[in-house]
């Protein structure tokens, strides 16, 4: 498991040899995870007769998993239903253990079986759960860490939202997805046609607030299996899989309404409007390269007729 690098593949990994090796047909893993500016413990993994459970969020000092991440103590429980620190008694399950995740001192989660019937588990069991799960947190830890780092590097600093080489890796795997399927696939290429005049009228710092805020409505008001992305400077990127030149329409149509309000009154004295350029896969291009570049020159096209209806050159952003 030391070798295990991606979170996800190590959880599996967790529940399956709690069952296959030790013999524990339910098992979960909770960690430690903050969520809106507080500490949640989430369910990361469950089998058996807590397999339901995955995604279920434990606020901080609720429940019996925060009581055995806080004090670093395994407990065992002989029956869920007559306890009062179980916040979630299902009919199925009346006994469990619980051991912490603990790493160099500090509290990551918390290691848990179940059983259907009452006073199934021995000291035994808790000793055995409690060793491994010693073994296994510096695992989670790195795990954790690696997944941070590599989500870091997916990331735009100032905008959160995905960054270019994100953007571009995921767009090959579509490429290569599309070939493999009749369904198609489009891209877009958004861009801000007034964000130089703030830049230099109200500053950076207001120009940083523009981005940001039309990156949260991207982010808000599109579909879950798209991607948005900052592509660079105050141009953003949208991937939407199996989706054809009609739909990436209304798609951007009801996005960019949804931006223009993004910005608040900056918006408004600045005039900041969207020219956008979008292709679509296979009839604008079978490749990566072919797509950016269909979707650059409608983005310019539309950039020139943006710069003479208002009587100027186009906005260079």
């Amino acid at each position: 498991m030391s070798a295990v690098l991606d979170l996800a593949m190590l959880l599996r990994h967790i529940i399956s040899a709690m069952h296959d090796a030790i013999g524990f047909e339910s098992s979960a893993v909770s960690l430690l995870e903050l969520c809106d500016g507080q500490d949640v413990l989430v369910v990361k993994a469950a089998s058996g007769l807590r397999a339901n459970t995955v995604g279920l969020r434990f606020p901080r000092g609720r429940g019996l998993v925060w009581e055995v991440m806080q004090g670093q103590t395994p407990i065992v429980v002989p029956d869920l239903h007559a306890d009062p620190r179980v916040l979630r008694k299902d009919a199925g399950v009346r006994s469990g253990i619980y051991a912490p995740l603990v790493t160099r001192n500090r509290s990551i989660g918390v290691l848990s079986a179940y059983r259907a019937a009452t006073d199934a588990f021995t000291e035994a069991d808790l000793h055995l759960l409690t060793v491994v799960g010693r073994y296994i947190a510096g695992a989670v830890e790195v795990s954790q860490l690696h997944d941070a780092l590599r989500t870091a590097a997916a990331t735009d600093s100032l905008t959160g939202i995905a960054n270019r080489r994100a953007f571009m890796d995921r767009l090959e795997q579509e490429v290569a997805r599309s070939r493999r399927t009749p369904r198609p696939v489009t891209i877009v290429l958004l861009d801000l046609d007034g964000f130089k005049q703030i830049n230099d009228t109200d500053g950076h710092h207001a120009g940083d607030d523009v981005l940001v805020a039309v990156a949260r409505a991207l982010t808000r008001h599109r579909r879950a299996s798209d991607l948005a992305a900052r592509y660079g400077g105050d141009e953003f990127a949208l991937l939407l899989p199996e989706t054809d030149r009609d739909e990436a329409t209304a798609v951007v149509t009801r996005l960019t309404e949804a931006m223009i309000g993004a910005g608040g009154s900056a918006d408004e004295s600045h005039g900041l409007r969207f020219s956008w350029g979008s292709a679509t896969r296979p009839a604008d291009g079978a490749t990566a390269d072919q797509l950016l570049l269909a979707a650059d020159f409608r983005l310019y096209r539309m950039k020139e007729q943006h710069g003479r209806l208002t009587g100027g050159r186009p906005s260079q952003g």
